[in-house]
């Protein structure tokens, strides 16, 4: 018994040790590297690529995210698009690139046994990608679908509409997607003269890697793999992050069953000492309004409030409905509630732990490891997550109310549906 005793707590203690491994940065020739140490199965990495929207104007929307999409999928100056897939598929290997708001990524998952393999696809879409051109054209395609998607799609299309307007006549409204008509305008020559010119720049990359591998053994395929990466002069993007005041009405006429809310307002951003009590704040708006529009009222079955978390944060308060009027009315009595301070410290204690909770298990993810720390850093610094959970236990009902007071000074309502109806549901 006693031997079994002692088995189960070094058991414990071990996972407790490894799920407290704080993840490390070094430079190798120049490049910044984050490791996350694993003993998982899996290892998982991204490289990143600083400045996402900022790093072109709107008659190239999109460019970047079609960029980095082929030079994962399109064929390499070593292995051409059929070996590429087949190597990959034999090995279980996935890599995929995409760019977002603030940053865009060459990412590559697979079994710890394979990452030989694995990195000798991901090191060489980095560095020596082909675009071939009939692939490419494939990858444009599929491209120019999602587009259409995300245009039919009313809870994209009410994102769009957020950011559109939040930053209206700034870069940082420009749709990382872009638009039908610049993507279908791109040629792999184009794409490919922005990638190697434009982004594969040490200067604006950083590697992070979650999974079962050392330092030493890290640096040593970056310095036989990256040793060509150029590094250029590179101004990181300046970003103004002004507080939005007033209130405003945004209203797109759709022929739809269920008309769709939203409420845009402001946001500490993710290295602010406000951000955790900001964002523990708006979990209990979220949980007010999901029991208040969904469970009291029958107004919607997916109500509820979230974070934007990038450079430039927002706040979104969310509904989709049959009756606006109601659930509009609905909103506002929640949210004064939350305003007003109406949790206990049991709540906020709940909150805590559920957010606790939801930390763990997304870290048992090695690709989210590795989302979490690259975004983190591009919005400050990777430690950020390591620090997280303690952060977050020290929020105190107090702080709660002041960041909420802080930030709640303006609004942008975004109405997608019936127009006559949605105008008289804000009067």
């Amino acid at each position: 018994m006693k031997k079994f005793i002692f088995l189960i707590n070094f058991i414990i203690f071990f996972h407790f040790a490894n799920a407290q491994t704080k993840a490390i940065s070094f430079e190798v020739n120049g490049l910044k590297v984050i490791l996350k140490s694993t003993q998982k199965e899996t290892v998982s990495m991204s490289m990143f690529f600083r400045g996402g929207v900022m790093n072109y104007d709107a008659g190239r929307a999109g460019i970047e995210n079609l960029a980095l999409a082929a030079a994962a999928t399109c064929g390499t100056k070593n292995y051409s698009v059929v070996d590429y897939q087949e190597l990959a598929d034999e090995y279980g290997i996935e890599i995929s690139g995409s760019s977002t708001t603030d940053y865009g990524t060459i990412s590559m998952d697979c079994i710890s046994k394979y990452l030989d393999q694995g990195w000798k696809l991901f090191s060489d879409a980095v560095v020596n990608p082909a675009f071939d051109k009939t692939e490419f054209k494939t990858t444009k395609e599929r491209m120019i679908t999602a587009i259409y998607h995300s245009q039919s799609d009313p809870e994209t299309r009410v994102e769009q509409l957020s950011m559109e307007n939040m930053f209206k006549d700034s870069p940082y409204s420009i749709n990382p997607l872009g638009n039908n008509k610049t993507v279908g305008s791109f040629t792999a020559e184009m794409v490919s003269n922005y990638y190697h010119n434009e982004l594969l720049n040490k200067n604006k990359m950083f590697l992070v890697v979650a999974g079962n591998i050392t330092k030493e053994a890290l640096e040593k395929k970056i310095l036989a793999s990256f040793a060509a990466l150029k590094q250029k002069p590179y101004t990181p993007p300046v970003y103004d992050r002004k507080m939005l005041t007033g209130e405003h009405l945004v209203v797109e006429q759709r022929d739809i069953a269920t008309n769709y809310m939203s409420c845009i307002m402001n946001a500490p951003t993710m290295s602010s000492a406000d951000y955790y009590a900001f964002v523990l704040t708006i979990n209990a708006l979220s949980g007010s309004m999901n029991y208040e529009l969904r469970t009291k009222q029958g107004l919607s079955y997916a109500p509820g409030a979230t974070i934007k978390t990038q450079q430039i944060p927002y706040t979104s308060m969310f509904v989709s409905t049959t009756q606006p009027k109601k659930a509009f009315q609905a909103m506002i009595t929640v949210y004064n509630s939350i305003k007003e301070g109406k949790y206990s410290q049991r709540y906020l204690d709940a909150l805590k732990k559920d957010h606790r909770d939801g930390y763990y298990r997304h870290q048992e993810s090695a690709s989210s490891i590795v989302g979490d720390l690259g975004e983190a850093e591009v919005l400050g610094s990777y430690t950020i997550i390591d620090d997280m959970v303690a952060n977050f236990n020290k929020v105190t009902l107090q702080d709660m109310k002041d960041s909420f007071a802080k930030y709640m000074k303006g609004a942008i309502w975004v109405y997608l549906g019936d127009e006559q109806v949605g105008r008289a549901a804000f009067q």
